[in-house]
């Protein structure tokens, strides 16, 4: 004779299945939400460590004599990299983003017309001891030994 109702033992099946399919699904959304947070942290780093990179690049990339310069402005001190020519990379601190300008060495800072490099909230570039530079921001410091150096203004 033939029972009346289902068997206890395909709904337990069912549920198990039930529940492997859930946890299977909350643990691909906890790796996704983990990989983009890992993601997020290592592209600003390398956003933060590439700044610092580029201002040592252009450093020395104008390194001979005398063409590497820091000087006083009203937004704090500019770097001066000169091409030789009447011309120079002058890179400062303005509203809270690191900028990059190329004009006359003695024409006036134009943040306007400049490029935005990155965001950050220090900038300093000194000279620590003849031939070493150091520059600062918000993802550390660098130290540069230049080949040439004449001091700063």
């Amino acid at each position: 004779m033939k029972r009346k109702g289902g068997s206890p033992l395909g709904l337990y099946t069912l549920g198990i299945a039930a529940l492997f399919w859930a946890g299977l699904l909350l643990l691909v959304m906890f790796g996704a939400r983990t990989y983009q947070a890992v993601a997020a942290g290592q592209e600003g780093n390398n956003n933060s460590r590439a700044l610092l990179s580029y201002l040592a690049a252009c450093v020395k990339g104008g390194d001979s004599a005398g063409n590497v310069r820091i000087r006083d402005s009203e937004t704090g001190p500019e770097l001066v990299v000169e091409d030789g020519s009447g011309y120079a990379v002058r890179i400062y601190r303005y509203k809270g983003y690191l900028m990059e300008e190329y004009s006359a060495v003695d024409a006036p800072l134009a943040p306007d017309e400049a490029s935005a490099l990155g965001k950050t909230s220090v900038f300093t570039a000194e000279f620590i001891e003849p031939g070493v530079m150091e520059i600062r921001t918000d993802a550390g410091e660098a130290l540069l030994s230049l080949r040439t150096w004449e001091g700063s203004e």
